[in-house]
């Protein structure tokens, strides 16, 4: 934004980053509900499926967390430690926890923009608390995250064909 702007400046590049940034957490929303998805059909597919009707009511419930402590209890027991294969699986799983992480952060709290320095920005807590913080965001940041989430999703795809638990 040009130095000195006039009000309706302001909130004209206001109401621009608002839609950006609501644009791009939509985004991610998607993103991240197709990866909680292809998640939960690598855990009830487990085993060439052959629990498939056992274990779905089961993955249902569980939390995005719970399904990648469930996919870690996999993996430890199919994959010898130190094996390519695990390692491969435990990047993984480090890294969607890194995402989910993310994901919750971005999910809990109330958000606003500041179109001076063109962030969106994350306040988490209350007004009156004490605890109360902010988390800022460049668009391109949280582009970053969709582009980050629908790899994650690639990826699992990928580490399922090749070395499938």
């Amino acid at each position: 934004m040009k130095d000195n702007p006039t009000a309706g400046e302001v909130w004209a590049a206001t109401e621009e980053l608002e839609t950006a940034t609501a644009t791009l957490l939509g985004r991610l929303v998607f993103a991240f509900s197709r990866l909680d998805v292809a998640l939960g059909l690598c855990l009830v597919w487990a085993g060439d499926g052959q629990q498939i009707g056992v274990l779905t009511p089961k993955v249902t419930a569980l939390t995005f967390h719970k399904k990648l402590d469930q996919l870690t209890g996999l993996v430890e027991a199919k994959f010898v430690a130190g094996s390519k294969k695990r390692s491969g699986w435990a990047l993984w799983i480090e890294e969607a926890h890194r995402t989910r992480a993310l994901r919750n952060q971005l999910t809990h709290g109330r958000w606003g923009v500041d179109p001076y320095t063109d962030e969106a920005i994350n306040v988490i807590g209350l007004p009156t608390s004490p605890n109360q913080h902010e988390i800022r965001y460049s668009l391109k940041a949280l582009s970053d995250a969709v582009v980050e989430t629908t790899r994650l999703q690639t990826r699992l795809a990928q580490l399922r064909e090749q070395w499938p638990v």
